[in-house]
């Protein structure tokens, strides 16, 4: 069984973008949310997405779920204070239905430009290796700064920026979340990081640049201009401009 685990629990602070939490701001008619969920609802290896949310936001998620048609969603549950509470809430209403050896595929609900073949690759290595971490190269030089100071610059030939999906069994990752609020480790950045504090083999998937987590105005105005991308590509055979 291979499950998509959504967490849309953001306000939207860095996007300036008034009272609309960036999840739902949209994108070519939808909101970012419903291009994100549609990725894995039209995926034929997805068998159930689950999705944590802010619960002011639930009836709003509830009933886009419902315009959009997304038969997937099995479980929308409250998100938490931190995004590390939101994804374990999530990966604990699913264990309570599923196996633990369940692939769990662990997404931002503000990353909607994935595409299939991600999906698939994820859930392929979870199968053969036990994780898989989405990355893509990174491709600008890297400084160390303090104080407005240049302190190191890193060499770039092995650095990778870690996206999403990031994907595991479902019993090895809900443990490690289990484990770390246990030692009082409540807002992680990620579950890469959780894997690597605690000493686990991380196998990584090249991913697109393409592949970025609407934060910030900017993001948004990349976002629409990739989707536009994608649609003259679907409509012509050609990018925009060409």
């Amino acid at each position: 069984m291979n499950i998509a685990v959504l967490f849309a629990g953001g306000v939207g602070s860095r996007m300036k973008a008034g009272t609309v939490p960036k999840q739902f701001l949209e994108i070519h008619g939808k909101p970012v949310i419903v291009h994100t969920l549609e990725l894995f609802e039209q995926h034929p290896e997805i068998d159930a997405i689950a999705v944590a949310i802010l619960p002011s936001a639930r009836a709003e998620l509830e009933k886009l779920i419902r315009r959009f048609d997304i038969e997937k969603v099995r479980w929308v549950v409250n998100g938490g204070s931190t995004g590390q509470e939101s994804r374990h809430n999530a990966l604990k209403a699913i264990a309570a239905d599923c196996p633990e050896d369940a692939v769990v595929l662990v997404h931002d609900g503000v990353r909607p430009l994935i595409d299939a073949k991600i999906i698939s690759d994820n859930i392929d290595l979870v199968k053969r290796k036990g994780n898989a971490i989405t990355c893509s190269k990174v491709t600008e030089t890297i400084v160390e700064s303090r104080d407005h100071k240049i302190m190191n610059v890193i060499p770039r030939d092995h650095l990778y920026a870690a996206q999403a999906p990031q994907s595991f069994r479902l019993g090895e990752i809900l443990a490690l979340y289990d484990r770390a609020v246990s030692e009082g480790e409540n807002d992680s950045i990620d579950s890469c990081s959780l894997m690597y504090k605690y000493g686990e083999e991380i196998n990584r998937i090249t991913g697109p640049k393409t592949n970025i987590k609407i934060t910030t105005a900017d993001d948004l105005h990349v976002a629409r201009t990739y989707f536009s991308i994608i649609e003259n590509q679907k409509l012509y055979g050609m990018p925009s401009g060409e």
